[in-house]
């Protein structure tokens, strides 16, 4: 065998409570749970069930995460952006709302007719 064709790899070798050490075509990565929040709710098998996709790509599969060498390298320069889960919510229903329909329109009339949408109930107690 000429070692010409190497065929490159990924494990995680180690994890503590403040990231895990991983290795990528031979070399050596820490993931520290600050950095990357959404690894640190992984259960353990499925930290270890790592995906080499090559060219530095590696792929958790199980909990469909992506992540690439250059990311693990400068976490500083890839800030992670997570929403509550309210906001991306509201946004939803906010793009839903607006949208216009002759559906959404006919259901509107209706319901005027019907005497519109009911009053809050001043003083009521919600439960």
């Amino acid at each position: 065998m000429s070692g010409t064709h190497v065929s490159p790899e990924a494990e995680v070798r180690m994890v503590t409570p403040e990231g895990f050490y991983l290795i990528i075509e031979g070399k050596g990565y820490f993931a520290a749970f600050k950095d990357f929040p959404y690894l640190a709710d992984l259960p353990p098998a499925q930290i270890f069930a790592i995906e080499y996709c090559g060219h530095g790509h590696i792929r958790w599969d199980l909990a469909d995460i992506d992540l690439h060498t250059d990311i693990l390298s400068n976490p500083e320069k890839y800030p992670v952006i997570m929403h509550e889960v309210s906001d991306a919510a509201a946004e939803l229903g906010k793009i839903g709302g607006s949208v216009k329909s002759q559906r959404k329109a006919s259901a509107s009339r209706a319901n005027g007719r019907k005497g519109g949408r009911p009053g809050k109930k001043q003083g009521a107690l919600l439960v």
